[in-house]
């Protein structure tokens, strides 16, 4: 695992809760979230804008942090989750990439993804 002085930012990972729509199919329900708090490290790898069809800003970002919570308990990310911090909300894109060291799963790298506009 990482050390915690090395992951000075915290942030909290939502998982939407489900509920069924009307054709019977399961769908995220975000009223009934959970979130999760965690020490992590977050860098912003890209920016654009764009404004063909509105005005958006556009950023890639990339989060480092360990496979648990601050509470300890184990951190599962999903890539339908966000992230939060410091104001901002992220997507989680794709499914985050576990980093091994021989004997276990050492952190996660997990790509997010901020729109505004």
């Amino acid at each position: 695992m990482i050390a915690e002085d090395l992951l000075p930012h915290l942030v909290e990972v939502e998982t939407p809760g489900t509920t069924t729509d009307r054709y019977g199919n399961a769908v995220s329900d975000w009223s009934n979230s959970t979130r999760a708090d965690v020490a992590s490290w977050l860098q912003q790898n890209t920016a654009r804008e764009d404004t063909e069809q509105r005005d958006a800003q556009i950023g890639e970002w990339l989060m480092i942090c360990n496979p648990i919570t601050t509470g300890g308990a184990p951190l599962t990310v999903h890539g339908s989750d966000r992230v939060h911090w410091n104001g901002a909300v992220f997507e989680v894109i794709g499914p985050p990439g576990p980093a091994y060291v021989p004997t276990e799963l050492h952190h996660y790298e997990i790509r997010l993804k901020s729109v505004e506009g």
